[in-house]
């Protein structure tokens, strides 16, 4: 097209489009041009490696399937041990706590906990880390196995509701 044609059309601002255009087409070949050279090349991923054996249990230790692994694991969440962290125990009912216990255990489904007092499967409290900031909500859980050991009993606990991450973090 001659310029005379363009002029002819009467297009507004013509001096701004013809020079956006012409860049944009540009561009546009560029783009293309980069991509064609920059395609992925297919690549057959390796086998994933067989999974590792079971070791034999040392001797003098007993059979940990939580740490070495068993196939009829049950458990949703993984649970992870750590430093423990003391946390005030109270009924549901109530807000004043009635005993003071350890989280030794914990994951995103629960937490166990190591206590002085004995609590009966089913029995729902309440936990709140004890230097947790004032606004930190209690945490209702259900007692789900108490056992007997040296110092006391350890308690399985599982959230009625799952908390908050921010909560979560708080027991460890």
């Amino acid at each position: 097209m001659s310029a005379n044609v363009l002029l002819a059309l009467k297009v507004p601002y013509l001096e701004i489009w013809v020079p956006m255009l012409v860049g944009m087409a540009v561009g546009g070949l560029f783009l293309v041009t980069i991509r064609a050279f920059q395609r992925p090349k297919s690549v057959a991923l390796p086998p994933p490696p067989p999974p590792p054996p079971n070791p034999p249990p040392n001797k003098g230790q007993q059979y940990d399937p939580f740490d070495q692994g068993s196939p009829t694991e049950q458990r949703k969440a993984h649970r992870r041990s750590g430093n423990p962290v003391e946390v005030f125990v109270a009924r549901v009912e109530e807000s004043a706590p009635f005993c003071r216990a350890w989280v030794i255990d914990r994951s995103v489904e629960g937490v166990a906990l190591s206590a002085a007092n004995e609590l009966k499967p089913e029995f729902h409290v309440q936990i709140l880390p004890v230097n947790a900031p004032a606004i930190t909500p209690w945490t209702e859980v259900e007692v789900k196995s108490c056992r007997p050991v040296k110092h006391g009993f350890e308690l399985g606990c599982q959230f009625v509701k799952k908390p908050q991450w921010s909560v979560l973090l708080l027991f460890g």
